[in-house]
This record gives C-alpha cells, sequence and structure tokens, in this order.
C-alpha cells in the first residue's frame, strides 16, 4: 500500500465525521468542558451532541462525568478526552497532516 493509501485507511470514521471531529478538536485544547459550554461554542442542541458523545464514549474516546453542582443542587455533566482517545486522536491529526502535505 502505497503512503497516501496507509495515511486514508488510518482516517477513521469515528473521528471524521464534521461534529465530532469538532467535539475533539475543542476537547483537544483543554482538561474537560461542560456539556452546556460544548453545546455553545459548537453550536449544536442537546440531543445532537448527545448523541455523538454517545458514539465517542462507546469507542472509549472521551469520558463523562455527571458532578452535582452544591449551590444549586443540580448535576452537571463534564466530558474529557481520555488518555487513549487522546493518543487515538493525535495519531489520527498526524494521518491527516501527512495526507495533506503538511508535516
Amino acid at each position: 500500500m502505497s503512503e497516501g493509501g496507509e495515511h486514508r485507511q488510518a482516517l477513521t470514521t469515528l473521528m471524521h465525521s464534521p461534529v465530532r471531529l469538532a467535539v475533539l478538536g475543542t476537547l483537544r485544547r483543554v482538561h474537560n468542558a461542560s456539556f452546556a459550554d460544548l453545546c455553545e461554542a459548537l453550536e449544536l442542541d442537546s440531543p445532537e451532541l448527545s448523541r455523538q458523545l454517545r458514539v465517542l464514549e462507546e469507542a472509549g474516546v472521551v469520558e463523562l462525568a455527571k458532578l452535582r453542582d452544591g449551590r444549586e443542587r443540580r448535576v452537571r455533566t463534564f466530558v474529557r478526552l481520555s488518555d487513549d482517545g487522546r493518543t487515538r486522536f493525535e495519531n489520527y491529526l498526524a494521518h491527516l497532516r501527512a495526507l495533506v502535505g503538511e508535516s
């Protein structure tokens, strides 16, 4: 297989979805983010973000944590890249850069 073919094969559809790519790109820059902040930053409604996060969580790429806000007594959901997810995403980006000719 050619080098280009190898890089193309490495571009998993799990991360190649535009919405999931945006989620992962956002989480790559922070330790974690609240569900509400992700919705706002990515201009997504809650059901769509929930669907995409479920796919990423089932694949082990992100981790979700529900924390009780003591002041308001409500539960907030936080999302972070798992350690494996961060590695997989960095590898994905390296293949993507190689495919488009960036080093």
